[in-house]
């Protein structure tokens, strides 16, 4: 169980990642069509933000589904 869960923790960081980079290819690509840099930049932050919230909200889980496990363990 331990293995399955970390195999799908890496996998969800490797997605996030993904997610974020793609973002970071949009944006060039928005400038390339005449978006100035501030506008792309601005449209980065907005993109950014939910994606930096689910990994927060991820972490919190994680921590606290660690933090009953060594509960238990005791």
């Amino acid at each position: 169980m331990q293995i399955k869960r970390h195999i799908l923790s890496k996998t969800i960081a490797l997605l996030l990642a993904m997610q974020l980079f793609l973002i970071g290819l949009q944006a060039k690509s928005r400038i390339d069509q005449g978006n100035s840099s501030l506008e792309a930049l601005i449209w980065i932050i907005q993109q950014y933000i939910p994606v930096l919230v689910k990994i927060r909200s991820l972490q919190d889980k994680r921590e606290k589904n660690d933090s009953l496990k060594s509960k238990s363990k005791r």
